[in-house]
């Protein structure tokens, strides 16, 4: 069973471009689809913790972890390209497929009654904003906004499924 403790994630070097001091990072299966009605984030002692938390769908595909992507982008961009803000000075991108963050009738299921917003501006030390950006088609985009580029490291629990991203923090 893996730790809840995170482990030290690269940090970019003097000299080096942002993708190589954080490159792409993979994981979930192809075979797992979700549905995401938990985004919570939090401090901790040396750490942001972001989490998503996911349930079983109705659509086909075992329930588990779905496929992931956490990415530089480039530019923030939603569905037909238009430009996201997120407040930031980095971002990381985090793409989940096979998930949806709404129901059949196309209603929201990412809760709005804690930090468990589509639009969140915490009050923690390296995540400033955690937004989606996307969520169309069994594909779900969030944008996590960086008061600076730090890289997570990703755990991956069961009991309910999550994909967890911690920022260490100075």
């Amino acid at each position: 069973m893996p730790s809840n403790t995170p482990t030290a994630a690269p940090s970019p070097s003097p000299g080096s471009t942002p993708a190589s001091a954080c490159p792409t990072q993979t994981g979930g299966s192809s075979g797992n689809r979700a549905l995401l009605p938990a985004v919570r984030l939090a401090h901790h002692d040396g750490y942001d913790r972001l989490v998503f938390e996911f349930h079983p769908s109705r659509g086909p595909g075992a329930h588990g972890a779905p496929p992931r992507t956490l990415a530089l982008p480039t530019l923030p961009q939603g569905p037909g390209r238009q430009a996201v803000t997120i407040a930031r000075s980095a971002i990381i991108r985090v793409r989940f497929d096979n998930t949806e963050a709404h129901d059949q009738s196309g209603k929201q299921t990412v809760a709005k009654t804690d930090i468990r917003s589509t639009d969140v501006t915490p009050n923690t030390t390296v995540v400033k904003q955690v937004k989606i950006v996307e969520d169309f088609e069994a594909t779900n985009v969030w944008g996590v906004g960086l008061d600076h580029l730090v890289c997570p490291s990703v755990l991956t629990l069961g009991g309910p499924v999550r994909v967890v991203l911690d920022f260490a923090t100075p």
